[in-house]
């Protein structure tokens, strides 16, 4: 599959490496050069592309128009609802999936259409509920 994360930090760095050697074909779009040329020299791939993801024409550059799926992994909710929603009206076709950072948010993603809705926050509370949980046991 191809697939565009936006957002190159230490999640889309992680994911970057995790889909890369699942042998799918990558890019990632990210915001500053320099995080952008640090993340390609980690992974030993020009996989990196320079670029805001909230700009269509970015997300066009990155090859859109053809991903299977693209991931907002920015750490800003906002732009991440942007980019799904850029996705899916310029480009139809892909899958999208979102991280929020806010749990609140997670509700308007899902009603907005987004494809996938992930939470860390959530995740991490469900994890510890379940470990505090089976302690009790």
């Amino acid at each position: 599959m191809f697939i565009i994360v936006v957002g190159g930090g230490k999640l889309g760095t992680y994911l970057a490496r995790a889909l890369l050697e699942a042998h799918h074909e990558v890019v990632v779009v990210e915001k500053i050069e320099r995080k952008a040329q640090v993340l390609a020299q980690t992974l030993n791939a020009e996989i990196a592309q320079v670029g805001d993801g909230c700009d269509p024409l970015v997300l066009e550059e990155a090859g859109a128009g053809r991903a299977d799926v693209v991931i907002a992994d920015t750490g800003d909710d906002e732009d991440n609802l942007v980019i799904c929603l850029v996705t899916k009206k310029r480009f139809s076709k892909p899958r999208t999936i979102a991280r929020v950072n806010n749990p609140k948010n997670k509700q308007i993603f899902e009603e907005l259409g987004i494809d996938s809705v992930v939470s860390g926050t959530e995740i991490v509370m469900k994890m510890v509920a379940e470990e505090v949980n089976r302690a009790r046991v």
